[in-house]
């Protein structure tokens, strides 16, 4: 009695494969034909929603593909003019694998993007301008994604890390 359930297994699969690729020639045979319905045609409900679906992810992958053409995947910067100028105490976070942060005076995390490696220490305080960048997303998590700009060192502060490196 096992052999021919497992043919059935096997089979199974390529018949709601060839179902699908039936349906989806259907689908697009029926793209060809006039918008003229009759009365019979619009008064029955669709028979399936696997009539529907290929429709849909059809929509779906065009407006897709129409956007990565116009590039609106692409990280923007958000339109605040100059920035922030922001002053504050650059921190070696050691969380999600370690990154620089920035805790700026008035308590708001600042997460640069773009920190030259001569101000990655731990501790020292800058003053900077800060854009945020919006439609970007990172691993850390951790406070705003932003360009730093117009970077002075300010002072120094004690270091919070163990490590002396930082």
């Amino acid at each position: 009695m096992r052999p021919p359930i497992r043919l059935f297994a096997l089979l199974l699969p390529l018949l709601l494969l060839g179902c699908q690729k039936q349906t989806q020639a259907q689908h697009a045979q029926g793209m060809d034909k006039p918008a003229e319905q009759t009365s019979s045609q619009t008064s029955t409900p669709q028979a399936s929603t696997a009539e529907i679906n290929p429709l849909n992810m059809d929509k779906r992958e065009s407006q897709q593909q129409q956007a990565a053409k116009q590039g609106v995947n692409k990280p923007s910067i958000s339109p605040k003019g100059e920035g922030m100028m922001l002053q504050g105490t650059v921190r070696y976070l050691n969380l999600e694998g370690g990154f620089w942060g920035i805790i700026a005076d008035n308590g708001q995390k600042i997460l640069p993007k773009n920190l030259p490696q001569e101000y990655r220490k731990d501790g020292i305080r800058l003053s900077f301008t800060a854009q945020e960048i919006t439609g970007m997303m990172t691993i850390q998590q951790w406070g705003k994604l932003s360009n730093l700009s117009d970077i002075t060192v300010i002072g120094q502060v004690e270091s919070q890390s163990a490590d002396p490196r930082l």
